[in-house]
């Protein structure tokens, strides 16, 4: 009866708390549901101190915090000195700027949950041995905090293995890929990552290219292959590109499985061949055209090549920056008037 009155009167406390600090009183009584600490005695002695460490220290703005509390109650009952400072301690000496600590809290608050020792430095270590640079763990680890539920035997490990086995070498490669997407861990290799490989074949790109595709552009093979790709490679096989034609673009420039039909391959297309004269077989040689803003970019240089008399392929035309552009200098070499003849058709 005793232990009950105490229950009772901790969750009092704790309602009480959290009502002040603007937590709504629906999301109070859910995280009493959730998390059965707000009501063991002794609680009101780690509410202020949890609340102004991931306020003052993390740096969570005060209109966030009742939001990262309800999702992870337990955040403000592990205790200060048991689970939140030591985490923060060990990113920080990994050199985790504060801002991006606080931005992987508010986006993953169940990061506190999980131990220094048993988790983070396990995680950390396969990382690093996978072939990330300790100058860009943290960074990483913060870009996706989600990693640090998963199991390194089960989820991460097989993802590793399924990489090298596109011919990601581990190390260098494999440390940019993982880089640029640690997301990639989060999606299942044979529903997923196989799956979008496999489609990739069917286009006819070889393995040496999809491996290109992987280091480059990681967040592709994450991608619903048949739901996300299909509308592009059938607007390219409308405008009549072959089929090694479309693998070609792919390899080359793989981002246009992701661009917009309407708003980007569509009119960059018709610019190219109703407004400048060519043909897709320049759209293949030169891929990379398509990441190129038709509005900002190719309509500009075109017409002013246009109003000066000179022709030159697309690519002569796009690579350079705008100085070298502005300058005649159209491709790269030391005599711009040399360069400008060699691309003059």
């Amino acid at each position: 009866m005793a232990e009950s009155s105490q229950t009772k009167a901790s969750m009092l406390l704790a309602w009480n708390f959290l009502r002040n600090k603007g937590v709504a009183e629906v999301s109070i009584t859910k995280m009493m549901q959730k998390c059965k600490g707000l009501g063991r005695p002794g609680v009101e002695e780690k509410l202020e101190p949890s609340w102004s460490f991931l306020e003052q220290h993390i740096g969570i703005p005060k209109r966030k915090l009742p939001s990262v509390v309800s999702r992870c109650p337990q955040i403000l009952v592990l205790g200060l000195h048991e689970k939140l400072r030591p985490m923060a301690d060990c990113l920080a000496g990994l050199g985790a700027k504060k801002s991006d600590l606080a931005a992987a809290i508010i986006r993953f608050p169940n990061l506190f949950v999980y131990s220094v020792e048993e988790k983070l430095c396990p995680l950390l270590g396969f990382l690093q041995g996978a072939g990330v640079p300790e100058s860009r763990i943290a960074k990483l680890f913060l870009s996706c905090p989600r990693l640090i539920s998963y199991s390194i035997d089960a989820k991460l490990e097989p993802t590793v293995n399924f990489l090298l086995t596109l011919g990601v070498k581990r190390g260098e490669e494999m440390g940019k890929l993982l880089t640029r997407w640690p997301h990639i861990f989060g999606y299942s290799v044979e529903r997923r990552l196989q799956h979008t490989v496999s489609y990739l074949e069917r286009l006819g790109l070889q393995k040496e290219e999809i491996c290109r595709l992987a280091i480059r552009f990681p967040h592709l093979l994450c991608r619903d292959a048949e739901k996300t790709f299909q509308s592009n490679v059938d607007f390219l096989q409308a405008m009549g590109f072959t089929s090694r034609q479309i693998s070609s673009v792919i390899s080359g420039y793989p981002p246009v499985l992701l661009a917009s039909v309407k708003n980007s391959l569509q009119p960059k297309m018709e610019f190219l061949i109703k407004g400048m004269g060519k043909s897709m077989e320049d759209a293949v040689a030169y891929p990379a055209f398509f990441a190129h803003s038709l509005s900002r970019k190719i309509g500009p240089r075109f017409r002013k090549l246009k109003q000066d008399g000179i022709q030159c392929s697309l690519e002569g035309m796009l690579s350079c920056n705008q100085k070298k552009f502005s300058e005649g200098q159209l491709t790269f070499g030391q005599n711009p008037m040399a360069k400008m003849a060699h691309l003059t058709l």
